[in-house]
């Protein structure tokens, strides 16, 4: 490819990047808000109201940057992959972007709603009710993102040999405007973002959490920081178990629908029925050189299954095998993080208070970290494992993108000003979520006084 598409390349998986970490946390926070008040209206514990209006300050402050954020993606991927967007406009995929602006909408009239208007609603139920279309929004929101993504590895909705046959002429034929909602990877795409992405957040505000709790100076504070550090956990089980669970279904389906990604992702130089599995090395012709091998073990997990090998394939359709140590890290990064949160829970259900001790909170704070980390590192193994096709094996990146160098000033600025974004909203959502006192927050439905936001 030639500089300008590598460029454009970057730009947009550096504000993907970027723009992730925002979506995690406000999906996070989304989800916590709805059971912080659902449990609220249930046992009117005033630490679950105090969780609440901290939660919702900086929950603002993510959703509109999130939001700006989303805009700046829209326009990229207009400007700096005008073909990709030619062909989503001419087939059913354009459609999965209106309902996703519909999604947007619902999030952001009842957050509107509960924030400045959740006063007027003296029945605690009811304040929890209007949180859940505001989590549904944000679920929602994702879940469309990623069908569309889905649709870029396993496309369909339209004659693609016809596609491919026309050539320069890009001509798009035999459209079913329904078919791109449900394509072959679209269940196991879904199922992941559904545990990961909102696992990612759920850690990050636990972390912060577990770091608070422990330099808290008042029983109070302690109080409404353990209420939260034992909803992040709970959640963190369910989520955990199900993005265990979504990777399983999902890489065992992958051979079959992107067997070059199978196989850069595994190292399989050649095809074969009990291959091994092979920790980080590289492949050298058709054989792999260092790493760990263990033997026999990629054939146990997928039942004995003939598994495709990158030797059946031009090696010009190769993703980059980066993706192969990329994946490693993910899944050695992912069973720690499984076995940290395994661990805290059992100590927390055992009635061992791992909350009080200072190793466990900054190991929290550590495994938020990775979490954050094994997530990038996911979309970077899904999007570098479909090089050099944009949508698979129909149009390539390098076909789709604009060549033109006076997008390279625009998009340093944007590198740029995201150097600066990110940090700063993690920083100023601390300074929000601290804004006011604990005994504010604490006042509220569960005393019989009801404050705005």
């Amino acid at each position: 490819m030639s500089g300008i598409v590598d460029f454009d390349r970057f730009l947009f998986a550096f504000t993907i990047g970027s723009h992730i970490l925002l979506v995690s946390l406000s999906i996070g926070m989304s989800i916590l808000i709805c059971v912080s008040e659902f449990l609220l209206a249930r046992t009117k514990n005033k630490y679950y109201g105090g969780l609440v209006r901290r939660l919702v300050r900086p929950f603002v402050v993510s959703f509109g940057i999130g939001t700006a954020s989303g805009i700046v993606m829209a326009v990229e991927l207009v400007n700096l992959f005008p073909r990709f967007m030619t062909l989503v406009s001419s087939t059913g995929v354009i459609a999965i972007f209106y309902v996703e602006i519909f999604a947007f909408f619902i999030e952001t009239i009842f957050l509107v709603i509960y924030v400045y208007y959740g006063n007027t609603f003296k029945g605690t139920y009811t304040r929890w009710a209007l949180t859940v279309p505001i989590m549904v929004g944000t679920l929602l929101s994702a879940v469309l993102i990623v069908m569309v993504n889905a649709w870029m590895n396993t496309p369909n909705g339209f004659d693609i040999g016809a596609y491919v046959a026309s050539g320069s002429s890009y001509s798009v034929t035999g459209v079913n405007p329904w078919a791109p909602f449900l394509t072959t990877s679209t269940g196991y795409e879904v199922f992941h973002v559904l545990g990961s992405v909102p696992l990612t957040g759920v850690m990050l505000i636990g972390g912060f959490f577990a770091y608070r709790y422990l330099r808290s100076p008042t029983a109070d504070e302690k109080a409404l920081f353990l209420t939260g550090l034992r909803l992040t956990v709970a959640l963190a089980l369910v989520l955990v178990v199900m993005s265990i669970l979504a990777g399983a279904l999902e890489i065992d389906g992958l051979w079959q629908y992107q067997p070059e990604k199978y196989a850069a992702i595994e190292l399989n130089p050649t095809p074969g029925t009990n291959l091994p599995m092979t920790l980080f090395g590289t492949v050298v012709g058709t054989s792999i050189v260092g790493g760990l091998q263990i033997p026999g073990l990629q054939g146990f997990l997928e039942g004995g299954k003939m598994m495709p090998g990158l030797s059946q394939f031009s090696q010009s359709t190769w993703p980059p095998l980066i993706i192969h140590e990329a994946f490693d890290v993910m899944l050695i990064g992912g069973a720690l993080l499984g076995l940290f949160v395994f661990v805290y829970g059992a100590l927390w259900l055992a009635k061992r208070r791992p909350f009080d001790k200072p190793l466990l909170a900054y190991l929290f704070l550590a495994f938020s970290a990775l979490t954050a980390t094994v997530m990038e590192l996911g979309w970077m193994v899904d999007e570098l494992g479909r090089q050099p096709w944009i949508v698979y094996n129909t149009l390539s990146v390098a076909d789709a993108a604009n060549n033109s160098n006076a997008l390279l000033g625009p998009g340093v600025v944007i590198i740029i000003g995201y150097s600066f974004l990110v940090p700063f909203t993690f920083w100023f959502m601390d300074r929000v979520f601290r804004g006011k006192p604990i005994a504010v927050d604490l006042t509220g439905p569960a005393g019989g006084e009801d404050v705005n936001y």
